[in-house]
């Protein structure tokens, strides 16, 4: 109403946050109202791997030297798990809108192994 009121025009898009697996299977749904994806994957990389950041520094390094991970996922995407559940919402999102953006925020996006 203050926009019309004023004789503003402000161009905007509505996006959203994916930071649950939930939200990534059913992202073709969620495309209907968003024109982009932001991957928060340090939340994406909790929920999914089901591991607290706040606890995991007390058993990671173990987990790396007896080879159940081979890195730490909170340092480096989980190509196979969480990287899988990522590239499957941007096909779903774009099946839908075919031009949604999708980008990732967090510590992910700097790390070139990621």
């Amino acid at each position: 109403e203050v926009i019309e009121y004023e004789g503003f025009h402000v161009t905007y898009e509505v996006g959203t946050m994916i930071e649950l697996p939930r939200a990534a299977l059913v992202a073709d749904q969620i495309a209907d109202f968003a024109t982009f994806f932001s991957f928060g994957t340090n939340d994406l990389t909790q929920t999914t791997m089901g591991l607290s950041r706040d606890d995991a520094g007390k058993f990671l390094t173990q987990y790396i030297v007896d080879g159940i991970l081979e890195k730490d996922p909170f340092k480096t995407l989980d190509v196979e798990g969480v990287g899988a559940l990522i590239e499957m919402a941007c096909e779903k999102g774009r099946n839908v809108r075919p031009d949604l953006k999708c980008g990732v925020c967090g510590e992910h996006g700097g790390d070139p192994e990621s």
